[in-house]
Formats: C-alpha cells, structure tokens, sequence
C-alpha cells in the first residue's frame, strides 16, 4: 500500500485551540465579536509577545465592522469575556493595545474576574480632556512624546 503524502500548510495561520472554541465565552459572542478577536490572533507574531492591536481601518479592511461604535462594542465585549485585557487605551490618532487573556476560560463561574473596558479618548471627548490640565498633559505626551 503506497503512503499517503501529507498535505503541506503554506503560509501563515492563526491558531484557535478547541477549548477556546467549545468555550462558552466563544460561544456567547455575537459574530462580528469572533471575527474581531480572529483578528487580534492575527497580531501575535511569536509566543513572547505580550500586546496586540487591531485599529479601526483595520477592522473595517478586514471586514470585522463598519462604524467606530461597532467596533468599541465588540473591543468591549471581548474584554467583558475575558478574551482581551486593556493594555494602553487609544484616541486622537493612536491606537489601543490589549493583552490576550484567558479569563474566558472560567467565564460563567464564580471565580471569573471582570475587569473593566475603557475605551479611548476620540474626538468627542477632546474638549473634556482639554480642560482637565492632568488629561491635557497625558494626551500631549502620547501624542508627541
């Protein structure tokens, strides 16, 4: 009997382990949610990496959402089950970083921990910054250093 010729993988891939899949924090995600956090899997470069970014433009080339609003639902719902943590939060042209987590693996029970979305300052927001002189600052340093 002739060996089979096993198929070779070419090109890059994004891992998803089957406990994430069957997880029921995967399972409760709206859609756009687990194509956003494909996405986020997709920043991973090597096993050291600690952070990840997926903008905006991003997201909408990629086909993950549309509108702004819809991508801040869906940075909220994956850090809501546990699959991203806030890192540095982003507006006024420069990008939020996340941490993959993996709280979502006790999403559903009592030893699950929340931690909470913060999203970035966008243009809305400027002139609330603007008049508080500690956000002012930080905004300014993130912005040119």
């Amino acid at each position: 009997m002739a060996k089979k010729k096993r198929q070779k993988i070419e090109g890059q891939f994004v891992p998803l382990q089957h406990l994430l899949l069957d997880s029921l924090a995967f399972k409760s995600l709206r859609d756009s949610s687990k194509i956003g956090l494909i996405y986020f899997h997709k920043d991973i470069k090597s096993g050291h990496q600690i952070s990840v970014i997926l903008t905006f433009p991003q997201a909408k080339e990629y086909g993950v959402c549309q509108s702004p609003s819809t991508f801040n639902v869906i940075k909220k719902e994956l850090v809501e089950k546990g699959f991203l943590d806030p890192f540095e939060p982003g507006g006024l042209g420069k990008h939020s970083t996340f941490k993959i987590s993996f709280r979502w693996k006790l999403f559903g029970t009592s030893e699950f921990e929340n931690v909470p979305f913060k999203p970035g300052n966008g243009s809305k927001y400027f002139k609330t910054i603007w008049k508080n002189d500690q956000k002012k600052k930080n905004l300014l340093e993130a912005r040119h250093g």
